[in-house]
């Protein structure tokens, strides 16, 4: 069992794990940790350089909305998180944007992930929250991208003028 854990490329998905707990899935390995999803999560943008609420803010800012906010974890990676609850929910599964390949519906009340390491977890999910979830990342990536873009654009212009 871990007592820490920060997010990185290889984080899959962050999911509650008896009482106070997470199993964390990486690309070849799972870790218990001593720690909730969302403390995961919370350190983890602070060990990036900014605030989960500061992160959270910037996201509801960006994509226009309220809840089951994604998050940007960390900006130079583009590595993004969603909630499948609330993003204040203390034991919400945090599912990892970037790796994800494709989902299924299993039944009613669970889905199956796909990730690109060819792991595949079943969660007790509905298909269409993590569908929507994922339009939320999507919409958030596109327009973080197109940002970048623009600053890429205008930095180069000014270099141009100079």
């Amino acid at each position: 069992m871990l007592e820490n854990y920060e997010i990185n490329d290889e984080t899959l998905a962050i999911v509650p794990y008896e009482c106070g707990k997470s199993k964390v899935y990486e690309y070849d390995e799972e870790f218990i940790v001593n720690m909730i999803p969302l403390t995961i999560i919370k350190n983890s943008c602070l060990f990036f350089g900014s605030s989960f609420e500061g992160r959270r803010d910037a996201c509801k800012n960006i994509i226009g909305i309220d809840m089951k906010v994604p998050i940007l974890v960390e900006e130079s990676r583009n590595i993004i998180f969603f909630p499948v609850s609330s993003c204040i929910n203390k034991n919400s599964i945090w599912i990892s944007y970037q790796n994800l390949l494709k989902y299924s519906k299993n039944s009613l009340s669970t889905s199956n992930l796909y990730f690109k390491n060819k792991k595949n977890i079943q969660l007790p999910v509905k298909y269409n929250l993590i569908d929507n979830q994922v339009i939320r990342c999507i919409k958030l990536d596109t327009l973080l991208l197109k940002r970048q873009k623009l600053i890429r654009s205008v930095s180069t212009n000014e270099n141009i003028e100079m």
